[in-house]
């Protein structure tokens, strides 16, 4: 199972919008790139939760590691133009040297949600549709033939994009699917279409399983073969020297991560080294490839050290 570190973007910007101590988060990330972690993300919201941007981010991130995979935890494409954003994440790609990883969602339907997208002169009602077309056109672009299109404020005639991405293929695309254990048909019909894997939050084991199961019923139905294809978790630890304080912990910063409506659902890593390490490694007896850890609270780079030191290893072993 691949373990990677959610960069607290979110995180310092609630400590600070005018001055985020944001040396925090080019610690963990140069920490993770020499501790020998898979990967990096960073999360994405411009004004529901603002956080510091995802892509710009990554960028910076890239100029600074070596090893470490370069993930959206997750990327809100339909806020976007899709054409403008396949030349951004194809240039981090190149210039990471294709360690660019797409986790894509089409955002929660929540009233803050729906603000956001006006905000962005964008339509919360057509937001899935806009991921797949988003997801079509990047894949066209990134072939390197040009490419003549039409479609939702997207006209295309004999163009082309550079840099291409680093790959051929291109950044692999995770879809969401699954989210709290919620089994969306359209979502496993998406990720089955579009998809080179699922990226999924707040689940528990048994829920794990049944994703895998979904996605490849998915898959069957449209005729695509993906082996033993990616299911990443994004899922919350943290540290302490007991399981009640560290959930404690765990639900005020969440309330406040969220503003209201706390997700403490699923399997989480809470409290001391045995009790973090019993819950994650269910994960993968679940089949589930890859981790996004999330830490929570005050002092992230402490934990992602301890996290390090006590909980790498056993993972590894």
């Amino acid at each position: 199972m691949r373990i990677g570190v959610l960069i607290p973007t979110r995180g310092i910007v609630m400590q600070s919008a005018r001055r985020p101590p944001a040396d925090e988060c080019w610690a963990m990330a140069r920490h993770c790139d020499e501790a020998g972690y898979d990967a990096v993300w960073v999360g994405d919201s411009i004004v529901a939760k603002p956080r510091l941007e995802p892509l710009t981010t990554l960028a910076y991130i890239a100029a600074m590691t070596t090893n470490v995979r370069l993930g959206t935890a997750v990327l809100l494409p339909a806020l976007r133009q899709p054409v403008v954003l396949a030349h951004q994440m194809a240039n981090i790609d190149q210039i990471s040297r294709g360690r660019l990883l797409l986790g894509l969602g089409v955002g929660w339907s929540l009233p803050s949600a729906e603000r956001e997208w006006a905000a962005c002169g964008m339509d919360h009602k057509r937001r899935a549709r806009r991921l797949e077309e988003h997801i079509e056109i990047w894949r066209m672009l990134w072939r390197g033939a040009p490419v003549t299109y039409r479609g939702h404020g997207v006209e295309l005639t004999e163009h082309t994009i550079g840099p291409l991405p680093w790959t051929n293929e291109g950044p692999p695309i995770l879809i969401t699917a699954g989210n709290r254990a919620e089994m969306i048909p359209a979502q496993f019909e998406r990720f089955a279409r579009l998809g080179d894997g699922i990226i999924t939050t707040y689940l528990d084991a048994k829920d794990c399983r049944l994703v895998r199961e979904r996605a490849e019923e998915a898959l069957a139905r449209h005729g695509r073969s993906l082996p033993d294809f990616p299911i990443c978790v994004y899922t919350t630890v943290r540290m302490g020297d007991d399981v009640a304080t560290a959930t404690r912990e765990t639900a005020d910063f969440l309330a406040a991560y969220y503003g209201g409506g706390v997700h403490m659902r699923g399997l989480m890593g809470l409290g001391p080294a045995d009790a973090v390490i019993s819950a994650l490694r269910q994960y993968a007896e679940a089949g589930v490839t890859d981790l996004c850890i999330r830490f929570v609270g005050d002092g992230q780079l402490a934990q992602l050290e301890r996290f390090t030191r006590e909980i790498l290893p056993a993972l590894r072993s």
